[in-house]
């Protein structure tokens, strides 16, 4: 009962793959996982090529314990827990390895190699049976974007019979990625491919997801399917990922430099904000922050001492007014749960004990 994935590398010297997985080639490291036991060995280590395997052999009677979520569960049975599939494919018990296995080389730290850690580097990731609800098209749309040459080819029911293709996949990754890129993509992709996850799905996963999606998920095409599968299909969670990773978004875009190259502006450009009222700085300060320094400075003027926010999102506007004492009251409303949650994070609501009893009851 084993599922199986490789990770090689042609740079060289190909053998410096194990100090950035931590693992010395010349050994076999075994490691207990709550499903059963994880193995790395190097079947190939030279110095022009390189390749570590993770080998997961998975105990059914720890499995059967395990707790399953989500409507699209595929054992979902009573038995289901003890005859199933998940020893023989790739899926969430994978990405549990891996994340268990490889955690300091998927933070993208080396004490040997860092600037290795930090480099993009030519990879061939290989997963011959991986489970997954869609199909080689499917992994296509979710590692195609990312860069990765991508070959699947669905795995036969049985080669001797004409039978047709099973639900499981055979993939090979090629491409020059950071590995630890490389690693956080397939801990998330992994279970998403599948469309199951074997624990129970809390809220903490959306900060899960966010950390190894940081640097590729804000962008992918298929956020929206990424975030509902991995969340298994929790609406809510889902609704409160893909509203972080927009904001995520919007920031970056705020961030990014001004289409307008610093050689093209001119005096005249300044003179017509400083005609305006406007310092020439102005233009860099993002028009959120613009519009709640407006309301501040008119709610101070106003001499209000409660403030009511319509739509207040994630409580940007909240924490620009708790510091000032004047306001005995603040109440905020939005129609989105889960960016209510966010703002209840950013008050530190949800840890009653770091804050005051009296600013809590203010707000």
């Amino acid at each position: 009962m084993t599922v199986l994935l490789t990770l090689t590398t042609t740079r060289e010297p190909a053998t410096d793959l194990g100090y950035l997985l931590v693992k010395h080639p010349d050994r076999v490291h075994g490691f207990e996982v709550p499903t059963g036991t994880a193995y790395v060995c190097f079947p190939e280590a030279t110095e022009r090529r390189c390749t570590a395997a993770l080998i997961l052999e998975v105990d059914p009677t720890r499995l059967g314990g395990a707790r399953r979520t989500g409507t699209a569960v595929p054992d979902g049975f009573t038995l289901g827990r003890y005859v199933n599939d998940r020893p023989y494919a790739a899926s969430s018990l994978l990405a549990g390895a891996l994340n268990r296995v490889f955690k300091s080389a998927m933070r993208g730290d080396s004490r040997d190699r860092p600037e290795l850690a930090a480099s993009p580097i030519p990879l061939e990731i290989r997963i011959p049976t991986l489970r997954c609800r869609g199909g080689a098209e499917l992994v296509m749309r979710l590692f195609s974007p990312l860069g990765w040459a991508v070959r699947a080819a669905a795995v036969p029911l049985d080669p001797a019979l004409d039978w047709g293709p099973s639900r499981y996949v055979d993939v090979t990754l090629t491409g020059v990625v950071r590995l630890a890129d490389a690693l956080n993509q397939l801990y998330v992709l992994l279970p998403v491919c599948d469309d199951a996850k074997h624990y129970w799905v809390a809220p903490d996963e959306v900060d899960k997801l966010l950390r190894a999606g940081e640097g590729w998920l804000v962008e992918h095409p298929e956020r929206e399917l990424i975030s509902r599968r991995y969340l298994a299909h929790r609406r809510g969670l889902a609704a409160e990922a893909n509203i972080r990773l927009e904001a995520l978004r919007i920031a970056d875009d705020l961030a990014a430099p001004d289409a307008v190259e610093p050689d093209t502006a001119s005096d005249t450009d300044a003179d017509v904000e400083e005609d305006a009222g406007l310092p020439p700085a102005a233009a860099a300060v993002p028009l959120a922050e613009q519009r709640r320094r407006a309301v501040l400075a008119e709610l101070e003027h106003s001499g209000a001492t409660r403030v009511l926010d319509l739509g207040c999102g994630s409580g940007a506007l909240l924490a620009d007014l708790i510091p000032d004492k004047r306001y005995t009251e603040l109440v905020g409303v939005d129609a989105a749960t889960g960016v209510l949650r966010l703002a209840e994070r950013r008050l530190r609501l949800d840890r009653p004990d770091r804050i005051p009893e009296r600013q809590r009851g203010r707000v």
